[in-house]
């Protein structure tokens, strides 16, 4: 595997160092991947994660996105192969963006900048900005998955989605389950209209559909899709319904602290190889 720069193993230990002050108690939920599964139920430890939080884990996704397209895409399990060569490759351009984006949000958060006052490119975003908080489900060494997630007054966003570049398979299971705890919780909370702007995926609409998500019937192309479940999902999703949605128990809202949002993190770092660790922005912007 690629050495990992001081900043990385600064964050790995910042991570290890949260899970030594954590109670233990955080509570899991399990879910089964989707597609043609071929691991067990899996437990995920779903938080939100503070800005200066997600920084360690993204630039370790990002340094691991662009060691694994300099080996000739070849990973821990050599799985970016075909279809998900491309996701890598989506991974690879989108990873920098979505980590400079949560550096201007922790930023803004410690008062070092404001929303106000933000240049281009991230100006036109700075509504975005200021409603957005980061999600994750963060698993050990069963590949994890960081959501940007806006909320509105009538509906909340799912802005993106970046997974651990070396877990692509393991990856997709994780974001399955990150999309449903996501949706439940606007649901929970009163809000109907959950929305999600997608990324590339090996399995395409397919993947979405069985998390739940739908494109609207005359929609334009590139139109965020929308979460439907039981009599509102479309007859498509009738044969193959979203076991991730189904799977994921109801969770109250994590504390934002380290201790209770990097537990997860650290563990995934101690398995994925000492410091090949797993907070939030729009990566559009």
């Amino acid at each position: 595997r690629a050495l990992y720069t001081c900043t990385d193993m600064l964050a790995a230990f910042t991570f290890a160092a949260a899970l030594l002050h954590t109670s233990g108690t955080a509570r899991v939920a399990r879910c089964c991947p989707p597609a043609a599964a071929v691991l067990p139920a899996t437990e995920y430890m779903l938080r939100q994660l503070q800005p200066a939080q997600s920084i360690g884990l993204l630039a370790a996704w990002e340094k691991a996105s662009r060691d694994l397209r300099a080996a000739g895409f070849r990973g821990p399990q050599d799985e970016a192969i075909g279809e998900r060569a491309l996701k890598l490759k989506q991974l690879a351009e989108t990873l920098p963006r979505v980590k400079s984006t949560a550096m201007i949000l922790g930023l803004c958060e410690k008062g070092s900048l404001s929303f106000e006052t933000l240049e281009e490119p991230h100006k036109s975003q700075a509504e975005t900005l200021s409603r957005t908080s980061l999600r994750a489900a963060i698993s050990a060494g069963r590949g994890s998955a960081i959501a940007f997630v806006s909320q509105w007054e009538d509906h909340v966003s799912i802005d993106a989605v970046v997974v651990n570049p070396q877990y692509l398979e393991l990856g997709e299971a994780a974001e399955a389950v990150l999309l449903a705890d996501i949706a439940q919780r606007a649901r929970a909370a009163g809000v109907a209209d959950v929305r999600l702007h997608p990324a590339y995926q090996a399995d395409g609409a397919a993947f979405y559909e069985r998390c739940g998500f739908f494109a609207a019937a005359g929609g334009a192309e590139g139109a965020p899709l929308r979460f439907a479940s039981g009599s509102e999902a479309p007859e498509v999703a009738a044969a193959e319904p979203a076991a991730a949605a189904e799977a994921v128990a109801a969770e109250p809202a994590a504390a934002t602290g380290p201790a209770g949002a990097e537990a997860g993190a650290a563990r995934e770092g101690a398995a994925e190889k000492q410091g090949s660790t797993d907070s939030t922005s729009d990566p559009r912007a």
